[in-house]
């Protein structure tokens, strides 16, 4: 067994081991052409392919080998504010070759990657809410369950959970600030809750301090609210260009 960085060359291969496990995990829940259409908007025309080249270091895939076969990947994202965080975005196993542990040795590579080369000891994990066996997964590491918010796919929405590790004796907190937009309306900026951008990070913005009514998407970058997101997810800011690329996670069968 080994534990490499990918590269471009296994971008196909990668995209194969997601689609069948997102057809083991997700079936009882998700529509075989949901799954075929979600891997195509997720990893399709080359996205995967940039996400391995990204040359802002702030992405982390590393691949799993068993005689020279790669059998699991993790898709991880290092987000710089408002403090720095690992995000575990993807971990996936093959079907054929779950249950042998390697998706806890890729997360346990994941956590000494980030805790040893970038000094990070907070992480969080993304599981939808119906695969039980990926948010069980967390919660027996110590992971606190935080928030949730709603993933679209295919024109529906679905409850992904977000579990967050902090350092013992810390508890979780969600930073909020307000910050006007355009036309000098208070917005609510929960800076916890963050997505990998070209550029920097984009936040989740509120209309209440609460946090219970959602508005939409702030750049970090350029502090502005002016953006937009298509059908995949994808979010561009208007203002400076900052890009989030379309991308999903699911903590899979171990």
């Amino acid at each position: 067994m080994e534990i490499r960085e990918a590269t471009t060359a296994d971008a196909d291969v990668l995209k194969g081991i997601a689609h069948r496990s997102l057809q083991t995990s997700y079936a009882h829940f998700l529509e075989d052409e949901t799954i075929d259409d979600a891997v195509e908007q997720w990893y399709g025309e080359g996205r995967l392919e940039e996400l391995i080249s990204d040359e802002a270091d702030d992405v982390f895939i590393p691949v799993l080998e068993v005689d020279d076969e790669v059998v699991a990947f993790a898709q991880c994202h290092l987000v710089e504010f408002p403090e720095r965080v690992g995000e575990i975005h993807w971990l996936h196993v093959d079907p054929d070759h779950r249950g042998e542990g390697y998706g806890s040795r890729l997360y346990d590579h994941v956590r000494e990657h980030f805790e040893d080369e970038e000094g990070l000891d907070r992480f969080k994990g993304f599981v939808f809410a119906k695969n039980e066996t990926g948010n069980e997964f967390y919660e027996r590491r110590g992971f606190e369950s935080a928030y949730t918010h709603t993933q679209e796919i295919a024109g529906d929405e679905f409850v992904e959970n977000v579990w967050v590790d902090v350092p013992e004796g810390e508890q979780y907190r969600r930073a909020v600030e307000p910050h006007e937009d355009e036309d000098g309306q208070t917005l609510y900026v929960a800076y916890k809750e963050a997505s990998v951008g070209s550029k920097g990070a984009f936040h989740v913005s509120y209309l209440d301090e609460d946090l219970e009514r959602r508005y939409g998407w702030f750049c970090s970058v350029c502090e502005s609210f002016d953006n937009a997101m298509d059908a995949s997810g994808r979010v561009v800011c208007n203002e400076c260009g900052n890009t989030r690329k379309p991308t999903r996670w699911d903590a899979a069968y171990l």
